[in-house]
């Protein structure tokens, strides 16, 4: 079964705050829920490890690929003066907090999250090919 790249990508998103696994037997994104019980959540792991030759877990790329995005979102900026303003807070403390706020100062929001969810579709197709997990578009 293949998984679908846009789930992929939204568990890639919440990384930093929820494991997720692929079932490659069916193809489908695994993801403890943040509302999960520890209790509920350690039963759903020991399924999950009672079989786990058919799940790969799911890395935290959250960190790594966002800034990577940012880097990229604000190099990409026509403006001279938004590209700098975005390189700028990449050097600062709490680089991603700011560059949000800032984003949404100068009305790039609905172009960045845009920008954001292909960067992670790009990252997860690339994860499945390193991991020989056929994956479809959608």
């Amino acid at each position: 079964m293949k998984v679908k790249l846009s789930e992929l990508a939204q568990a890639m998103l919440k990384s930093d705050a929820s494991q997720s696994y692929v079932d490659i037997g069916q193809g489908r994104v695994v993801m403890l829920a943040a509302d999960m019980g520890e209790e509920e959540a350690l039963e759903h792991v020991f399924s999950i490890e009672e079989d786990w030759e058919h799940y790969v877990p799911i890395p935290n790329l959250r960190d790594e690929e966002e800034r990577r995005a940012m880097e990229r979102f604000a190099a990409l900026q026509p403006n001279e003066e938004i590209r700098g303003r975005l390189q700028k807070i990449l050097f600062a403390p709490r680089a991603a907090w700011n560059f949000r706020q800032q984003v949404k100062r100068l009305l790039l929001l609905a172009k960045w999250n845009a920008f954001l969810q292909a960067h992670f579709m790009e990252a997860a197709k690339d994860w499945c090919l390193e991991n020989r997990i056929e994956y479809e578009d959608g």
